[in-house]
């Protein structure tokens, strides 16, 4: 079933009070961000990105394989390359669409320079993680939770071709952050109106 969601055990993360989630695991093709997410980077541009890697479209046979019905740029890290993806500002929330995936294909979390996660293709809820390009259940939107941390950067990296993924997207702010945000731009209008007051000429 091509929008069948699954929801997974957490996964504890070794000398960290931190806990993460696979939120969820959706089958390609990629119908898009989940609910409340938006788009953070499309792999249009290297924008944000730092390391080995190759922004690219389509398929190379024994390189890399487009996502399951990809017909745009996507990210491709090739065998002992790493990719990091910057993000700011951080999030609790992300996800990405992650192509033909495969069990040497490893994505890490970070919070400033601790990492605060790790996954394999292997661990991805009902993801064959053999390489499958064809296939639905191979091709998965992967959402990742944070549980007490805020990730400001993402690391990309294979020991074998290839690690292919497009379009991460991430959790947009609460409503209480939100909240915060207007009031804070509320309080420095106050405060230069009151350096600045209003001259009225006699």
């Amino acid at each position: 079933m091509r929008n069948f969601m699954i929801l997974a055990a957490v996964a504890a993360v070794s000398g960290s009070a931190n806990a993460m989630t696979i939120a969820s695991s959706t089958n390609g093709p990629d119908t898009g961000p989940p609910a409340n997410q938006h788009v953070i980077d499309d792999f249009n541009s290297a924008a944000g990105l730092s390391g080995t890697y190759s922004l690219v479209s389509g398929s190379v046979a024994g390189q890399y394989a487009a996502p399951f019905q990809d017909t745009t740029q996507y990210l491709a890290v090739r065998a002992n390359e790493t990719a990091t993806l910057a993000i700011s500002p951080a999030v609790k929330a992300l996800s990405f669409y992650w192509g033909s995936i495969d069990a040497y294909n490893t994505v890490k979390f970070f919070s400033g320079a601790t990492q605060v996660g790790s996954f394999t293709g292997s661990q991805i809820p009902l993801a064959l993680a053999d390489g499958s390009q064809g296939n639905p259940v191979n091709n998965r939107r992967v959402n990742f939770s944070f549980e007490g941390a805020k990730v400001s950067s993402v690391q990309f990296s294979s020991s074998q071709n290839a690690f292919e993924l497009d379009t991460v997207t991430a959790a947009v702010p609460e409503p209480t952050m939100w909240a915060m945000l207007l009031i804070g731009f509320g309080l420095v209008g106050v405060s230069v109106r009151r350096r600045n007051p209003m001259i009225v000429a006699a």
